[in-house]
């Protein structure tokens, strides 16, 4: 009877190392889970931060694919890039090439400082 007991605690012993490494292994998958959430959390909040920039002007500049024709829409481009206008993004067609161009200013920061009544 005594050697049915010292096996049956010694299973048990053996069934509660088992249990414990499996919660030590999920502790390590929480951690990792706690850890992916806590960037993703910083990275929504990096998102969710006003721009520093703003738009202020918005150009489409067409360029045909004629050799007579590309070198004005060429230097549309040009005097555009000068004046500070960057490209958002291109649009084939089927003669050419339209350009959208932005510019864009620093947005001035609007803290209004308030004062308290005595």
């Amino acid at each position: 009877m005594e050697k049915e007991s010292n096996s049956k605690i010694q299973e048990l012993e053996e069934k509660l190392d088992a249990v414990g490494i499996i919660c030590l292994k999920q502790e390590k998958h929480l951690d990792k889970i706690d850890q992916f959430n806590m960037k993703q959390e910083k990275d929504s909040k990096k998102l969710k931060k006003r721009q520093p920039k703003k738009m202020t002007a918005m150009k489409f500049v067409g360029v045909a694919f004629d050799p007579e024709k590309y070198k004005a829409g060429e230097a549309e481009i040009n005097n555009a890039l000068s004046d500070g206008f960057e490209v958002i993004r291109d649009f084939e067609t089927g003669g050419g090439i339209v350009l959208a161009l932005g510019k864009y200013e620093k947005r001035e920061d609007k803290t209004v400082n308030k004062q308290w009544n005595n």
